[in-house]
C-alpha cells in the first residue's frame, strides 16, 4: 500500500453506541484545550512508537518482554528473533496517519462530553475530564489504527505461529489458541463484550504504553457504603486519577496517582507549546503510589474503573495469587496493606470452595 491509497483515519471514527457523540460538538476554550492536549500527546515520542507498532502490526520484542511478570510469549516466539526493530515504513505511515487525522472526528460518550464542556477551565471537575478525554482519545485513536488493517507482516506467520503442545509454558499462559492479537494488557482481554471487540484490548494496550497505565476514575456515589472487606479502598474522591500499569518492575495493582503526577500531567497536556519543553510520560507508579486497588475484585465492588465493561470478574476457579506466603514490596509497599490483600484472596478462596460444594449437592 503507498501514500497515495493508505486510509484516513477519520474514515474509521464511529459512532456505534447511541451516547457516543462527536467531540466536535465542544465550543470555545474547551474545544481548543483538548485539539491541543491530543496534540501534545501525538508529539511525544512514545506515541508516535506505540502508533507505529500498531500500524506495523506487531510489537516490538523489547516491548512485549517490558510486561509484568508472565508475557503472552515465550521466548522461542519468532517476535523475539524476527521484531527486534520496527519496519522501515512503519514510522513513515503513522506519519501519514497523523497529517489525515482531525481529533474532532472522534467520537466519545455524551455524558463525558458534558460533564467537560459544563466545568470551568481550571476546576478539579475541569482537569479530571480533560485527563479522562485524553485517554479516552489515545484509546480510540489506537482501535482506528488496528481497524486500517495495514499491518506488514501478515504472511509471515509471526503473529500467528504455534508452538508444540510439549512448550508449556506457552499453552499454560495461553490454554486455548495463541492470542487474537499480541498488542496485550493481561487485565484487559474481555474482548466478546468489548464494543470494537479485539480492537479495543489493543486500546488498552496504547493507553497503557503511552500514558503508563490504563486510565480509570472512581466511580462511586458519595453515599456510598463499602463492600464488605473492602474497607481498605481509598477515600471517595470523584476527581482521583488511577492508573493500571503493565509493566516490568512496576505493580499489577491499580494504584492512585500522587497529586504530583497528576499536576506533571495536566502541565503537558494544556502546554500551549507543542511539543511541550519536557514530557512526563509514560508515568508509573512505584512506592509513593500508596493507594492501591486489587484488580482481583469486581469492579463494581470497588467503583474504580472507567467503563463498566471493561474488566470481567475474575472467574471463581481462576487461581488468586494474593494468597502467596511472601510479601512482595514491589505490590505491597506496606505489611498491613500485604496483609489485608491476602485476607482478601483467602475470603475469594474460600467463596469459591463454598460454590464448588454448592453446586455438588444433589
Amino acid at each position: 500500500m503507498g501514500p497515495q491509497d493508505t486510509p484516513k483515519l477519520s474514515e474509521y471514527s464511529t459512532d456505534e453506541q447511541s451516547q457516543n457523540v462527536p467531540i466536535e460538538i465542544l465550543t470555545g476554550q474547551h474545544r481548543d484545550i483538548f485539539t491541543r492536549a491530543v496534540g501534545n500527546v501525538l508529539s511525544t515520542e512514545i506515541a508516535q512508537i506505540t502508533y507505529a507498532q500498531i500500524a506495523d502490526g506487531l510489537p516490538l520484542s523489547s516491548v512485549e518482554k517490558d510486561t509484568y511478570a508472565f508475557r503472552a510469549l515465550t521466548y522461542d516466539h519468532p517476535l523475539h528473533t524476527n521484531h527486534i526493530d520496527l519496519c522501515p515504513t512503519a514510522l513513515e505511515k503513522t506519519r501519514e496517519l497523523y497529517a489525515d487525522f482531525n481529533p474532532h472526528t472522534l467520537c466519545m460518550d455524551c455524558k463525558l462530553i458534558h460533564a467537560y464542556q459544563a466545568a470551568s477551565p481550571g476546576s478539579r471537575a475541569f482537569q479530571t475530564r480533560l485527563i479522562e478525554l485524553i485517554a479516552v482519545a489515545i484509546h480510540q485513536i489506537a482501535v482506528q489504527i488496528f481497524k486500517l488493517d495495514t499491518g506488514l507482516h501478515k504472511d509471515d506467520g509471526i503473529a500467528s505461529w504455534t508452538p508444540p503442545k510439549e512448550n508449556t509454558m506457552f499453552w499454560r499462559r495461553n490454554p486455548n489458541d495463541p492470542p487474537p492479537t499480541l498488542f496485550r494488557h493481561r487485565f484487559y482481554r474481555d474482548y466478546d463484550q468489548y464494543p470494537e471487540g479485539v480492537a479495543d484490548g489493543v486500546g488498552y494496550w496504547a493507553e497503557a504504553r503511552i500514558l503508563g497505565g490504563v486510565a480509570l476514575f472512581d466511580r462511586r456515589k458519595p453515599e456510598s457504603v463499602p463492600s464488605i472487606g473492602l474497607e481498605h479502598l481509598p477515600s471517595i474522591d470523584p476527581d482521583a486519577i488511577y492508573f493500571h500499569s503493565n509493566r516490568k518492575r512496576v505493580t499489577y495493582r491499580i494504584y492512585g496517582l500522587l497529586d504530583s503526577q497528576k499536576q506533571q500531567l495536566l502541565d503537558f497536556l494544556l502546554s500551549e507549546e507543542t511539543p511541550p519543553a519536557s514530557c512526563p510520560l509514560p508515568i508509573l507508579g512505584d512506592d509513593d503510589n500508596r493507594q492501591r486497588v486489587d484488580p482481583e475484585e469486581p469492579i463494581v465492588d470497588t467503583g474504580i474503573y472507567r467503563d463498566e465493561w471493561e474488566r470481567k470478574p475474575p472467574p471463581r476457579d481462576k487461581p488468586d495469587g494474593r494468597v502467596r506466603g511472601v510479601k512482595d514490596g514491589l505490590n505491597y509497599p506496606t505489611m498491613d496493606d500485604w496483609k489485608a490483600s491476602r485476607s482478601r484472596g483467602f475470603d475469594k478462596k474460600e467463596e469459591m470452595y463454598r460454590h464448588l460444594e454448592e453446586d455438588s449437592d444433589p
